[in-house]
């Protein structure tokens, strides 16, 4: 892969911590450590194999495919032989609704494509925010939109996109794992409730967590995308030997979280 060797990656709050501050009312300090633990595994757990779901691999690919289209002569064009639709004057909201074309049609899986999709739409939506294009996709119609995206087409912008996408992800399925594993473990009604309420003042801490574990994807693309992306589409089995790749290194970086926690 190219790529250096990276450690344990260290956590503005370790997530037991994140956790424990969300349900610090309960005075069973045990089970909050338990739904920290369990949600965690349930993610690495579905993290298993994901690079075999179709709309997962259809997700990444069209990441892949929006970035390399910015150098093409005829960006449109490029993408319309790929399957993709995009006027050359796109917004967010066109982007949004070519994305769930592309990846619905790959689907295998409806959980994992409607998080590859939320996740998608999460990533285009903070790279244009982080590259100060959010309102020129959104209110210019004049302006070709995929100069937008020409800050991505090399493995140093490719690499943090790719980290966004992984960190939205990942940050999607502690979230979603989190309640679930809260509504099954706490047995009062009120604790209950009062959790699910605080999780939503906590989720810049479930995001920045994320954010900070998907780093380690960042060096790992960056080679990656160098050396199968730049002059040529990188073949389906490139494309999910590398998603497999980079969902055990976060699966490594939760197991590491966890038995540290």
């Amino acid at each position: 892969m190219g790529h250096e060797r990276i450690g344990y990656l260290p956590k503005t709050k370790r997530w037991l911590s994140i956790v424990e501050g969300i349900g610090n009312f309960s005075g069973n300090p045990e089970s909050v450590a338990d739904i920290a633990a369990q949600t965690t595994m349930n993610v690495r757990n579905r993290f298993k194999m994901i690079e075999e779901d179709g709309g997962v691999l259809a997700a990444f690919k069209y990441l892949i495919l929006l970035s390399v289209s910015s150098k093409q002569d005829n960006s449109s064009d490029f993408l319309s032989e790929q399957g993709i639709t995009l006027p050359t004057d796109f917004n967010l909201f066109d982007l949004s609704l070519s994305i769930k074309e592309f990846v619905g049609k790959e689907q295998d899986s409806k959980e994992y494509s409607a998080f590859a999709i939320q996740s998608m739409i999460d990533t285009v939506c903070e790279w244009s925010k982080k590259n100060e294009l959010q309102q020129t996709l959104i209110f210019d119609s004049n302006k070709n939109s995929f100069d937008a995206w020409k800050n991505a087409a090399d493995g140093s912008g490719f690499c943090e996109l790719s980290r966004i996408f992984f960190s939205k992800f990942t940050e999607r399925y502690l979230k979603y794992f989190l309640e679930r594993e809260a509504s099954t473990s706490i047995k009062s009604l009120y604790d209950r409730e009062l959790f699910l309420e605080k999780l939503e003042n906590h989720v810049q801490d479930i995001s920045k967590h994320a954010f900070e574990t998907a780093k380690i994807i960042q060096s790992l693309s960056a080679g990656w995308f160098n050396k199968r992306a730049m002059d040529k589409i990188p073949s389906e089995k490139e494309v999910k030997g590398f998603l497999s790749f980079a969902f055990q290194k976060i699966n490594s970086e939760l197991i590491r979280e966890e038995n540290i926690g």
